[in-house]
């Protein structure tokens, strides 16, 4: 499978709105939307995706155009979930497909605040290597039912003109 060179899976904007209490320090307003999907194979013959939808909302501040740090708060807006037997036929018996639409902005209980953070420094005017944390609730196959995965990696940000 080819790599993904683009992450069309985020969309961000400051709105062109940009605050600077000095040349050296800026303040962005951050606000978007991700989207998430998550599809298991598991035992049994069994499927299972999950696709939620997040909106997103914080800030990013700018040290001196080389660092920036941004934080946001994440809520779950939409979750689809379905469940059902893959096509490869099993003996036995199979169990029926199941699906689960949740609209979370209704009921905050069921998807509590996440957050996710970056640390940016920019290589280039046109190129940055960023730090990212990213909490994200993960719910299906689990005893406990939902529980939460944090993902901590690097990506690097191309900007074109």
């Amino acid at each position: 499978m080819p790599a993904a060179f683009f992450d069309t899976t985020r969309f961000l904007s400051n709105a062109g709105l940009t605050y600077a209490a000095s040349p050296v320090l800026m303040l962005e307003p951050e606000l978007g939307i991700v989207y998430r999907g998550i599809e298991q194979e598991m035992h049994g013959g069994l499927e299972q995706s999950t696709h939620r939808l997040h909106a997103r909302a914080g800030w990013k501040v700018s040290l001196s155009e080389t660092l920036y740090f941004s934080a946001a708060a994440k809520f779950s807006i939409l979750t689809i979930e379905n469940t059902g037997a893959s096509t490869v036929d099993e003996l036995g018996t199979r169990p029926g497909s199941g699906g689960h639409v949740g609209y979370d902005f209704s009921n905050p209980a069921r998807a509590p605040l996440r957050w996710t953070g970056e640390v940016g420094v920019r290589l280039s005017p046109r190129t940055d290597l960023m730090l990212y944390y990213d909490q994200d609730p993960v719910t299906g196959w689990s005893s406990t039912g939902q529980h939460q995965e944090e993902r901590v990696g690097t990506r690097f940000i191309f900007r074109f003109k």
